[in-house]
């Protein structure tokens, strides 16, 4: 320990040069480093979703949901599977055990899925799996304008929709609000009666003709029951006129048109988004993982405001959640906070101690926090509102053993030893106890570090920075502090 300190201070060159290295990287490393809102963390959780057009709530638990449920538990890190089986569609919940590799237990149940798939009934559409239950969006963005329909405002919508997807860093868009046509055909119950056909038996036919028949189709208002349908091929003509009973008597058909009315509405009225009484289409923007989403801000708002100068004076588009700025607030006053805090700190030392310790100090701390830096970047742990907590914490205890090791210098120079001998000997007397207070502090965080779950995974970067940033400045005030306190220092007068 004594010559490493001893060599600190002879080659006190080299260790100035590798203290200007260490702020040129620590600076480096901030502004390559990803900046999100928060921490990504593992999702444990797959929702698996099948729909089976025109099946029975018991079909679709018999002939979907189970097979599901015992291929899922071939999945590596299984832990339990709830689900629900309604008609036309099954909804199956896998939970993972927690440590468990997600990227391979997701590859794995693809490919199951994959496998199942081929047994399950041929009506049966493919097997939906979304394992992105907890991503938050990063952005959203309203389109509103007095007068303008829903299709309108949709169709802008779109139109930046084709030009933000291109950006680096977006790894998907969804529109909102967003109001399709479809086809309804009412059916007059009175009719219906007069014919040897159930309602079952009509939906029956409209299926066979290629028409979709989505979950929730029947609907019963004042005696009458409505039958929902979509298709992209056929037109209303061809619905109106699906042939429902030919007469074997007098060979005069029954067509559709003669029992119900079809007609266009809009597909779901509940989806209609309303802004200070405006018709309202939402653009929502996912960001991908380990991005810097400051820089993403920056080109979305460049193209954001391009598409804002094409569009009509009385289209608005509007910010309701965006990321990039709330991050870029959040960083800012940070850095703010931290430069507070250094001069804050400096002032009280200077105060207390002099000119030549809060020189000391001076350093410690931005070293000690360019030098956290370079560790989390190479550790991988992100600039978000976690971590930047985190930083703040260890701001307060960064400079205590600066403190304490200058002091202890001071006080053999005080005391008439030489320079170079009070640098090493003052060092070297309080390093153990100094590294004792370190590690005490460290082993406090220890338990948070060992968090399982998510909730271990959302704070885990805040004892791993603590830890880095003791560590920092246990580096910095034994082996830096006495080559500044070997040019810096004088006898107290």
């Amino acid at each position: 320990m004594i010559n490493l300190i001893k060599a600190t201070i002879i080659n006190r060159r080299i260790t100035l040069f590798a203290i200007i290295l260490s702020f040129i990287f620590g600076l480096y490393s901030y502004y390559i480093m990803p900046k999100q809102e928060s921490p990504d963390i593992s999702v444990t959780v797959a929702l698996i979703t099948t729909v089976y057009p025109g099946a029975s709530a018991q079909d679709v638990e018999s002939l979907v949901t189970r097979k599901i449920e015992d291929k899922v538990t071939e999945v590596e890190g299984y832990w339990r599977v709830s689900s629900n089986s309604q008609n036309n569609v099954s909804v199956v919940l896998l939970e993972l055990e927690t440590g468990t590799d997600v990227d391979k237990a997701w590859n794995q149940l693809r490919q199951k899925m994959d496998e199942l798939q081929s047994d399950l009934p041929e009506e049966c559409e493919e097997i939906n799996i979304n394992t992105d239950l907890y991503k938050t969006a990063g952005m959203i963005l309203s389109f509103s304008g007095e007068g303008y329909s829903y299709e309108e405002l949709a169709d802008f919508a779109d139109e930046l929709k084709d030009e933000l997807i291109g950006i680096d860093g977006v790894s998907r868009i969804d529109i909102s609000g967003k109001q399709e046509m479809e086809v309804c055909v009412e059916v007059d119950t009175v009719q219906l009666n007069r014919l040897p056909l159930s309602l079952e038996d009509v939906t029956g036919i409209i299926m066979a003709q290629g028409v979709e028949i989505p979950v929730g189709t029947l609907e019963n208002e004042n005696g009458k029951l409505t039958v929902k349908t979509q298709s992209s091929y056929l037109t209303m003509w061809d619905i109106e006129n699906i042939i429902l009973i030919t007469s074997e008597e007098t060979g005069s058909v029954v067509r559709l048109k003669d029992i119900a009315d079809v007609y266009y509405r809009l597909q779901d009225s509940s989806n209609m988004i309303k802004r200070n009484d405006e018709n309202t289409v939402l653009l929502t923007g996912y960001f991908k993982e380990n991005r810097n989403i400051i820089h993403i801000g920056k080109e979305l708002d460049r193209k954001i405001e391009n598409f804002k100068n094409r569009l009509p004076d009385d289209v608005v588009v509007d910010k309701i959640l965006y990321q990039p700025g709330d991050v870029d607030k959040s960083v800012k006053e940070f850095v703010t906070n931290l430069l507070e805090g250094i001069v804050f700190v400096i002032a009280v030392v200077f105060i207390g101690m002099g000119i030549r310790n809060a020189v000391i100090v001076s350093t410690s701390i931005p070293l000690s926090i360019l030098l956290t830096l370079i560790g989390m970047r190479l550790l991988n742990i992100y600039i978000h509102q976690i971590s930047i907590a985190a930083l703040i914490i260890a701001l307060g205890m960064l400079v205590d053993n600066a403190i304490v090791v200058s002091d202890a210098i001071q006080v053999r120079i005080d005391n008439g030893q030489e320079k170079m001998h009070a640098c090493v000997e003052g060092a070297r007397e309080v390093a153990i106890p100094v590294l004792t207070s370190t590690l005490t502090t460290v082993g406090a965080f220890i338990p948070l570090l060992l968090l399982p779950g998510m909730a271990g995974e959302f704070v885990r970067s805040i004892p791993q920075i603590i830890i880095i940033s003791l560590s920092a400045s246990y580096i910095v005030a034994v082996f830096v502090s006495p080559v500044i306190a070997y040019i810096f220092f004088k006898p107290s007068k």
